[in-house]
């Protein structure tokens, strides 16, 4: 079983992941941890990864995809996995179709986390001050959240279009409460 947990910054996507990947059985795999690991581990792929995260750049699809391909290669992600930070351009989901296809997967479930900007702006800048992260201040969130409306929302309507269902749920709530809607719509993708 491989989906896609979706939202905007701040959404709560890797708090979600990581309690929904071992009720599914298994890895939750976030890409943003990925490049950060390759480029900690200087393997010759984050020998090229490097030098754009510590300028904040975006890391080419290309670089992106090598290492989910990768990472999907792993014995413990035979059986699927929830991913959490890609595709964030409609571009990548083709990508990320073909690289499914071509282990004889596809895309079960997307998880879409609707949370309304103000509440994710409130959130980030919590988290800022809570974990001393500089990347969390207003203009970055609002460039963060502009990019997110342009660049990624429109992944959902693909989605759609191919027919994978997507299961809107309610972000705004607490930790428990999103849990809890996350597991009753999953539950209800694998009855149907």
């Amino acid at each position: 079983m491989v989906g896609v947990l979706f939202g905007p910054p701040g959404s709560g996507k890797g708090t979600q992941a990581e309690l929904i990947a071992p009720i599914l059985g298994v890895p939750h795999i976030s890409t943003g941890e990925l490049l950060r690991a390759e480029s900690e581990a200087m393997t010759p792929l984050g020998a090229e990864v490097a030098p754009l995260l510590a300028a904040g750049e975006l890391v080419p699809d290309e670089l992106i995809e090598r290492v989910l391909e990768q990472r999907l290669r792993a014995p413990d992600a035979a059986q699927g996995a929830l991913l959490d930070g890609y595709p964030r351009t409609v571009a990548q989901a083709r990508a990320l179709d073909d690289l499914l296809a071509e282990t004889g997967r596809r895309l079960e479930f997307v998880l879409r986390l609707d949370v309304d900007d103000k509440t994710l702006i409130d959130r980030l800048l919590r988290r800022a001050h809570e974990q001393h992260r500089s990347d969390d201040n207003p203009e970055s969130i609002a460039e963060r959240l502009a990019e997110y409306h342009q660049l990624t929302e429109p992944v959902i309507g693909y989605y759609r279009g191919e027919g994978v269902p997507v299961l809107e749920i309610d972000g705004n709530g607490t930790v428990e409460q999103v849990h809890a809607e996350i597991i009753r719509a999953l539950q209800k993708v694998r009855q149907d």
